[in-house]
């Protein structure tokens, strides 16, 4: 029951689709297993590998004590704001509690990647660093400025490719449509969750890096340290390491024209 909602009940947009959705699972339910909906589901139905701070491995499980997981919560906020000089200010309640729930199930499953909708001020952005926070990961945002182009966009993307890619380290990239400076910074963010490529990125030397550290690595493995092969491992890397957080607004005719 909870991964059908994650799966299809979070992709829906209003509460009409969400109560036919809840319906269609109430039937199928008794039709496949004989079971009421209500005997299986009391309240908040919320599963997450967060319950535990530090704990190795993780165990991903059911949320049985509400109170507790605030609590976690808000010692995981308090330790995110000690580490960082750009301290958040949230009131976790539940309804924000199972936002950063849902958010860190996607940056922990493989190949997950995130579209957030909502207006400015919703907490898209926070709930998103924080549930980085907690599954250990980086979360690399860019920083606009007046001179901000295409030259910025790419060095930045290229930081970010070489943590997922090179050392093999998990890393968010955060983007909010307020950073779209240019509209082809888009078909950048539609290659990268593609094939976790941006064509013509890499200079000769850094491709002579990337070979360097992947060739070991198919060495290893038997498999033969051609160009193509070096670079197709070491999009793997990317794909497997990279989770693209987009935060959207729903609001006026640009998100429809860029979705």
């Amino acid at each position: 029951i909870h991964e059908c909602n994650r799966v299809f009940q979070d992709r829906l947009i209003n509460e009409e689709d969400r109560s036919w959705f809840l319906e269609l699972l109430k039937k199928q339910l008794m039709i496949n297993f004989e079971y009421e909906y209500d005997e299986l589901v009391t309240g908040r139905l919320m599963f997450g590998d967060y319950q535990v701070p530090n704990a190795d491995p993780k165990s991903y499980s059911q949320v049985q004590d509400f109170d507790k997981l605030v609590k976690t919560m808000e010692e995981y906020l308090d330790d995110y704001n000690a580490s960082t000089t750009k301290k958040m200010s949230l009131v976790m309640f539940l309804d924000a509690i199972e936002h950063v729930s849902r958010i860190s199930r996607i940056i922990r499953t493989p190949l997950g990647n995130a579209l957030l909708l909502g207006v400015g001020g919703s907490g898209r952005q926070s709930l998103t660093k924080l549930a980085s926070f907690i599954a250990e990961y980086k979360c690399f945002s860019i920083e606009i400025t007046k001179s901000y182009g295409r030259t910025e966009w790419r060095e930045d993307l290229k930081k970010c490719l070489k943590v997922a890619g090179m050392e093999n380290q998990p890393i968010v990239f955060l983007f909010t449509d307020t950073q779209i400076v240019r509209e082809e910074f888009m078909e950048d963010i539609n290659g990268i969750l593609n094939s976790g490529d941006v064509p013509n990125i890499y200079g000769n030397d850094e491709i002579e890096s990337i070979n360097s550290i992947i060739r070991p690595l198919l060495q290893a493995q038997g498999i033969p340290q051609t160009k193509s092969t070096m670079y197709a491992a070491y999009l793997r890397r990317v794909q497997s390491n990279l989770h693209v957080v987009l935060a959207m607004s729903p609001v006026g005719d640009a998100f429809r024209t860029r979705l």
